[in-house]
């Protein structure tokens, strides 16, 4: 199964938000208030919210660029299968940049760059690529 990693990029998050949840900028409700929900504010989001309903069959991930412990192994791993060991170094430390966009392990784009139309165009031309 392909796997696409969404590497989230840094944010001023503040209590709520959590290594993978985002920004946060109103804060933790709790007079029993619920905030309304970021749609397009969340470029992650909206980015995650496309590649699912464009490519139900893959497999979406969104990542904290600080995981340095599943984003290294993980995409060494993926790319050594394919390419061998210098290029899974090679992708393993660009793994780790915030706003990464990668498909099996590959760097396909920055979601920064893409937004979220992009990141759905960049993965599924990768997807076409590797057949």
């Amino acid at each position: 199964m392909t796997r696409v990693v969404l590497v989230r990029p840094w944010v001023d998050a503040r209590a709520g938000g959590g290594c993978c949840g985002g920004e946060v900028s109103d804060g933790v409700c709790l007079e029993g208030t619920h905030d309304t929900e970021a749609v397009a504010s969340d470029p992650v989001g909206e980015a995650y919210r496309r590649l699912r309903a464009a490519l139900p069959d893959v497999d979406v991930q969104v990542v904290d660029a600080g995981n340095t412990a599943w984003l290294l192994p993980s995409t060494f791993r993926a790319v050594r299968r394919r390419a061998g060991v210098a290029a899974g170094l090679r992708a393993a430390v660009g793994s780790t940049t915030a706003g990464a966009v990668l498909v099996d392990g590959d760097r396909v784009g920055d979601l920064g760059d893409l937004g979220p139309d992009g990141v759905v165009a960049a993965v599924q031309r990768a997807l076409a690529a590797t057949g």
